[in-house]
């Protein structure tokens, strides 16, 4: 992994450049850009690793050519755009650019006319990014346009006292914008149980844009995502519907075990919604099943590649590929119907959610699933997709192993 800027344009010119293929930049490398680096370094696709956490799964992965250390866009969006200026003014041909978390995505949108000049953004402008990943402003328009969403407040447009006045506790306390967020709490949403827990933590989190939301659904698995690539002529390209078995942190967390379920009517309806705005790219429309009314509500749009993108891979619906491979030939095929029944699990998380729990609920591996997953083996092995193993690149996974043995906070990368 290099950390000079100047040694890594030369490692550019050296390893890029002689390769006849439109190179890939993918930037975060944990969990999900090591998939998108597999996904395309697998059909021969250069690719330039970019991480500010030199420990970054994906920057050890046999499919990345280069790997590089770089400015966090949040402490320095100026210091990351010029060193991708700086990569693309060295790189022969353009380059397909893969942001992987929402900071990462708004830095490039935000400075997308000058960078255009070297890469290629497979994705939306800024302004339609914008109405999709602040959450006041998607709800807004969810609401303006009948998509049915939980019961939300909005604060700035009422006091804390005036929303708990109309509350039904528990209830859900979320950021309008996630990142920043996350870093300072390491939670993605706070849950108050009172009138007097949801005040405090409103005044813990008012330097926050926040809203407020009603909990719904019965349970983990009451989360669907819908995963689409939707082309550059506004056509969805292709389509995958996961469920979330399981999460961690357990009550708010990110996925840790997801299995592949088509719902037709998550397709219709999160499709539906990416073109109301417009919206191309590689995205994650997540719903919750409301069995009040048995209606599936949206919660989020992630306009990127998320967390468990390497089980649509593996289910047949390559969405990284098809977004790369409408970047650079405009004609993509589009893909056909997902495998359902394989199950995507991230080990590490997985792991730490059985030890805080007594019981075994359904959804969990079996211990010879272990086994026959680990030795790489068995019916196991083409059912269930491990999040950062592959017996042919092993290295990523090295690096989790040596995670375990560090003291942390827990954070996702993700």
């Amino acid at each position: 992994m290099i950390t000079d800027p100047t040694e890594l344009l030369t490692a550019i010119r050296q390893k890029i450049n002689p390769i006849d293929a439109t190179p890939a930049v993918v930037f975060n490398c944990h969990i999900t850009g090591l998939e998108v680096a597999r996904s395309l370094g697998k059909r021969g696709v250069p690719i330039i690793a970019l991480d500010k956490d030199d420990k970054a799964y994906g920057l050890y992965s046999r499919y990345t050519t280069v790997a590089g250390k770089c400015p966090y866009p949040i402490d320095d969006e100026r210091g990351f755009i010029n060193l991708l200026l700086g990569i693309g003014s060295a790189l022969r041909r353009k380059a397909v650019l893969f942001p992987c978390l929402d900071e990462w995505v708004f830095a490039v949108a935000r400075h997308r006319r000058e960078l255009e000049e070297f890469f290629i953004l497979p994705f939306s402008e800024l302004d339609i990014i914008e109405r999709i990943l602040d959450k006041n402003l998607l709800y807004e328009k969810c609401e303006e346009r009948g998509i049915p969403i939980p019961k939300t407040y909005y604060l700035g447009k009422q006091t804390p006292e005036q929303i708990a006045s109309s509350l039904e506790f528990p209830c859900i306390v979320k950021p309008a914008l996630q990142r920043e967020f996350t870093n300072e709490f390491g939670e993605k949403v706070f849950r108050a149980e009172s009138r007097d827990e949801f005040l405090r933590l409103c005044e813990r989190a008012a330097h926050h844009p926040l809203l407020v939301q009603e909990i719904v659904g019965a349970g983990v698995d009451s989360f669907y995502s819908l995963g689409s690539y939707i082309g550059r002529d506004g056509q969805a390209k292709g389509v995958f519907v996961g469920r979330k078995l399981e999460q961690y942190p357990p009550d708010f967390g990110t996925g840790c075990l997801v299995d592949s379920r088509y719902v037709p009517e998550i397709i219709e309806r999160g499709v539906d919604v990416l073109k109301q705005f417009n919206y191309n790219g590689i995205s994650e429309v997540e719903f919750i099943y409301d069995d009040r009314d048995r209606d599936y509500k949206l919660l989020d749009i992630n306009t990127r590649a998320w967390k468990w993108i390497g089980l649509p891979i593996r289910a047949g619906v390559d969405l990284v590929w098809l977004a790369y491979a409408d970047a650079v030939n405009g004609n993509v095929e589009p893909a056909g119907r997902q495998i359902d029944n394989l199950k995507w699990v991230w080990l590490k998380d997985y792991i730490q959610l059985r030890q805080l729990r007594a019981g075994k609920p359904e959804a969990t591996l079996t211990d010879q699933d272990w086994f026959d997953l680990v030795a790489g083996h068995g019916d196991t092995s083409r059912t269930i997709v491990p999040a950062v193993f592959s017996n042919d690149d092993p290295a990523p996974f090295v690096q989790v192993i040596k995670s375990l043995f560090e003291e942390q906070k827990y954070y996702c990368a993700c």
